[in-house]
């Protein structure tokens, strides 16, 4: 299943090519969208491309009827946790975490979530769900609208901003946030693509907000702290919660974890919840096949059978299967294996970690054009999902392992 996709320059011929990138590449970065080449590997990488891929509104349509299904069912198994809270082991998140992770409340369990997809002749797959970081907001908010104008062609995603917006008035009643407290925003403040996005949602959020540089919070023994003495009750932390584990003050004194300890005593709230972490996991995806009959209703088994691939703890019968590390990101530590034979695997990252083990369905190959000339790799179909409703598509195009490397395309529907 290609799509078809229009190009702005035809025949492609570099130094055209390159002159009219360049110009959207300012365009997008005026906006704030000031990633669109990635400097990896000793070299520049083109991380944006001006291609536009013709989607049908039909497939649209079903990704949107898609996310709303596997959001339900997200939803419905972290609800079933909670009363079967033995089952977090099984989840590989560090057993420092588990009370915090199992709280419950009146919070949703995430309210922005990324949900990954493969579209093919076969069918439309969910892979994982991003429950606790999400990114692609500004692609998907920011770039995707420019480069639709310079094609001349309908933004079909134009509903984020008004769902960002409708998350912040729900974060506030549910966190009981007043018209005098502050929300502090925070990233690690030399990660351009995360200050970015959170630079755009903070300038959604309604009420008081300040930016704090994740190095700069200053955690002390009974609170949460600026550099100014002002202290933090509430933090939107676009940095994995697990991550926080492993941060030490300048003399080796664990202020991870006593950052932690705070949100458990409830010194501070942050925002995605601790839950988000929790369904992070993707031995969540194996508890769903497992838990299939016993936890769900027929309806959310359909959906199950429709939209989830089978997905074990072991490699159970499967002859072809991508091995996952429960809490990986980014494609870090995954392994494809087709037919007994090894298609292609990262050994870099999270090796330490539990794995499960998820049916392989191949990605369909999709051309776009780049720098080079067009370019063929594997499509993948992003979906943001925020405070439950499906708030705009994320497509890229890579290898088979979808890394951080993998380009960003803007799309259209007819």
């Amino acid at each position: 299943m290609m799509l078809p996709y229009k190009s702005l320059t035809e025949p492609f011929e570099p130094d055209a090519y390159l002159k009219r990138w360049e110009q959207l590449e300012r365009k997008v970065a005026a906006k704030g969208f000031t990633w669109a080449t990635l400097y990896e590997n000793y070299e520049d990488n083109q991380y944006m491309s001006d291609s536009l891929l013709m989607v049908p509104s039909s497939l649209a349509r079903e990704v949107e009827n898609a996310s709303r299904a596997v959001h339900d069912v997200f939803q419905k198994t972290y609800e079933q946790i909670l009363k079967d809270r033995s089952i977090v082991h099984k989840t590989g998140i560090s057993v420092f975490l588990w009370d915090l992770l199992l709280e419950g409340g009146k919070t949703a369990f995430s309210y922005f979530t990324r949900y990954d997809f493969i579209a093919s002749a076969n069918g439309l797959k969910l892979i994982e769900g991003n429950t606790d970081t999400p990114v692609g907001l500004i692609e998907s908010a920011i770039a995707q609208p420019l480069i639709c104008e310079e094609h001349g062609s309908k933004n079909p995603s134009d509903r984020m901003t008004t769902h960002v917006k409708n998350a912040w008035n729900q974060i506030i009643r549910d966190y009981n946030i007043g018209s005098t407290d502050t929300l502090y925003f925070t990233c690690a403040d030399w990660h351009e693509e995360d200050k970015q996005t959170v630079q755009f949602l903070m300038n959604l959020y309604p009420q008081r907000a300040k930016y704090i540089p994740l190095e700069k919070i200053v955690v002390e023994k009974d609170d949460v702290r600026t550099p100014e003495g002002e202290r933090i009750d509430f933090l939107y932390r676009l940095y994995p919660l697990e991550y926080f584990l492993a941060e030490e003050g300048p003399t080796g004194e664990k202020i991870g974890e006593q950052l932690v300890v705070h949100i458990m005593n409830k010194k501070i709230k942050v925002i995605n919840p601790p839950s988000a972490l929790l369904m992070q996991s993707k031995a969540i995806l194996a508890l769903i096949t497992e838990k299939k009959t016993e936890w769900f209703t027929r309806q959310e088994q359909a959906a199950i059978e429709k939209y989830f691939l089978p997905t074990y703890d072991t490699a159970h019968s499967l002859q072809s299967y991508v091995k996952k590390p429960v809490l990986g990101r980014e494609g870090g530590g995954i392994q494809i294996v087709a037919n007994g034979q090894v298609l292609d695997e990262d050994r870099d990252y999270y090796q330490d970690q539990p794995v499960v083990f998820q049916q392989y369905f191949p990605m369909p190959d999709q051309t776009i054009d780049t720098w080079d000339g067009p370019y063929t790799g594997k499509l993948l179909i992003g979906s943001h999902v925020i405070n439950g409703e499906p708030s705009g598509l994320f497509f890229r195009v890579g290898e088979r392992i979808t890394g951080n490397l993998s380009m960003f395309v803007a799309y259209t529907t007819g």
